[in-house]
């Protein structure tokens, strides 16, 4: 390996060139181990929150920090202010076991409860600032959302109630509308969270109301096949673009992936969002018809989306009615983005989908098109 120029310094701070050439450091439960370490070395992992994640109440804000030289302290920045040292020396045997040759690795978490809700909704900074013993400074940086009730610390719980509420399910998460908290009703939606092991409120809205933000724009989708419930083979990956108008809570507007249909749908306060398109014809003979159209539902905040293609073959050729679904992405462009993106990846789209449909038909043993 070539090592870069700007690893032959004498100071004893290491570039990040250089500790680009270090194994990779992993967030999860293990990491890669270090032979040695040397002065002023320092590994800073951020757990939770997750960056681009909304949360709300009280929750963890946790991670671990390894330092050469031992470490000194972890302090707290929120939105550029130094709000608290945060505890140390959690048990983490994982970490120990990947740096051995780091003091005390073993217990180096830190963690603390934080009440997200003392902050005003909207995006959020926090930077974690680790010291050590020599005055090094290693420092990481996440942004996150929160969403909150009025009232940052709900102290009466017989001022919650469930009562009059409902919910509606999907794979991800569940919506639990008119929710009455201290007199008011809302809509909150909750997500399960894989670094909280439980579910975390992700949404809260005034009930009834309609979107408080425009969603209206150009958004590509990427999403992967989850199942298909068709004889024949559908392709694994969608792609697509959608060009969405918003009136009130209703969405309009066209799907392009290498062919355009319209779409029309709702959503709602919390951004969640359901389409539908038009009917896509194809006649593969004259005495045999297909139809198909996509379904998508999805959070527009959270970036998630679910697509599914329905087909449907009569007449002549073998009837088909079945469907192929998808999870996946939705991200909306900038105004700068736009221009060009989908055309380049229209072979992959949703409808190019359903147009490769016949050939894979027709490839099928024992279904035959005439």
């Amino acid at each position: 390996m070539d090592i870069p120029i700007d690893c032959v310094r004498l100071e004893v701070t290491v570039s990040p060139i250089c500790k680009s050439l270090l194994p990779a450091l992993l967030l999860g439960s293990s990491a890669t181990p270090l032979s040695s370490a040397w002065a002023g070395d320092m590994v800073l992992a951020v757990e939770e929150p997750l960056a681009g994640n909304t949360y709300s109440g009280v929750a963890n804000l946790r991670g671990w920090v390894v330092g050469s030289a031992g470490i000194d302290r972890v302090e707290l920045y929120v939105d550029g202010v130094l709000r608290t040292p945060i505890p140390t020396g959690g048990l983490r045997t994982d970490v120990g076991d990947a740096y051995p040759s780091y003091p005390n690795a073993a217990n180096a978490g830190f963690s603390m409860a934080f009440n997200y809700s003392s902050l005003l909704a909207g995006p959020h900074t926090i930077l974690i600032r680790a010291v050590d013993r020599e005055s090094a400074i290693k420092e990481a940086t996440v942004g996150f959302n929160v969403t909150r009730f009025p009232n940052s610390y709900i102290s009466d719980p017989a001022s919650v109630n469930l009562s009059g509420a409902s919910a509606t399910f999907d794979s991800r998460s569940f919506l639990l509308k008119n929710v009455t908290a201290e007199g008011k009703t809302y809509d909150i939606r909750l997500e399960w969270r894989k670094e909280a092991q439980g579910f975390a409120i992700t949404r809260i809205g005034t009930a009834g109301e309609p979107p408080a933000d425009d969603f209206g724009g150009t958004y590509h989708s990427q999403a992967s096949q989850t199942s298909n419930s068709c004889p024949f083979a559908v392709s694994q990956q969608v792609k697509s673009e959608l060009k969405l108008k918003q009136t009130g809570s209703q969405l309009s507007g066209t799907e392009n992936s290498g062919g355009t249909l319209a779409v029309s749908g709702t959503v709602d306060a919390q951004g969640r969002f359901s389409l539908r398109s038009e009917r896509l014809v194809q006649t593969p003979s004259a005495n045999c018809r297909g139809e198909a159209y996509f379904g998508y539902q999805g959070e527009f905040p959270s970036q998630t989306v679910s697509i599914t293609t329905y087909y449907e073959y009569f007449g002549s050729c073998p009837y088909y009615n079945c469907a192929a679904a998808y999870q996946g992405s939705i991200v909306r462009d900038s105004a700068a983005a736009r221009a060009g993106d989908a055309s380049t990846e229209s072979g992959s789209g949703t409808k190019a989908a359903a147009s490769s449909m016949i050939e894979s038909i027709r490839n099928t043993p024992g279904q035959e098109i005439p």
